[in-house]
């Protein structure tokens, strides 16, 4: 099995691509949307405190990291497919990045993925003027950092049958 790690800031289209790569046929793992996957966990604690419908403030999200629990997602890539597609982003992937054969990074500009995030409505992450900040901040040193692990970049300002076109090619080179 060829196993993808598709990752990108909020608003960079994640959840988009899942969504379509699935309706393809593909064998898709959203991170944030598989319930029990992924969990906030206090920096300080390492208490857990909730899933994907947990109230986030700035408060909360400054004091708080987006963890995967690996040993789930190693159960959920169990699967006898050619490939696997993982998206999400999380505060421990560094630790789950070897799992996968390729690693694409999402990115488009920065006022693009802030009127993405204005305009969902399946989840609230990134509307908080502070936490939109962080995004913010956090997207060029990202992008980086994951890119320098050998990711390739995946331009996700076109329209999304083409994007999921190229991380299909991308994905099966």
């Amino acid at each position: 099995m060829k196993k993808i790690y598709i990752t990108g800031v909020s608003g960079t289209g994640k959840t988009t691509i899942a969504k379509e790569l699935s309706r393809r046929g593909f064998y898709t793992i959203s991170i944030d949307e598989v319930d029990g996957l992924c969990s906030w966990v206090h920096q300080g604690t390492r208490e857990k405190h909730g899933g994907k419908d947990t109230k986030l403030t700035p408060e909360f999200v400054h004091a708080h990291d987006w963890i995967c629990d690996i040993e789930y997602l190693t159960r959920l890539l169990n699967k006898n497919v050619d490939v696997a597609f993982v998206l999400g982003m999380a505060g421990n992937q560094n630790n789950f990045l070897p799992m996968f054969d390729k690693i694409l990074l999402l990115q488009c500009s920065p006022e693009t993925f802030s009127k993405r995030i204005d305009m969902r409505t399946d989840n609230d992450f990134g509307k908080d003027p502070h936490i939109k900040k962080g995004i913010l901040g956090r997207y060029q040193t990202y992008a980086k950092e994951i890119l320098a692990k050998g990711a390739i970049s995946i331009n996700t300002e076109k329209p999304i049958d083409q994007v999921v076109d190229e991380v299909i090619k991308q994905a099966l080179k």
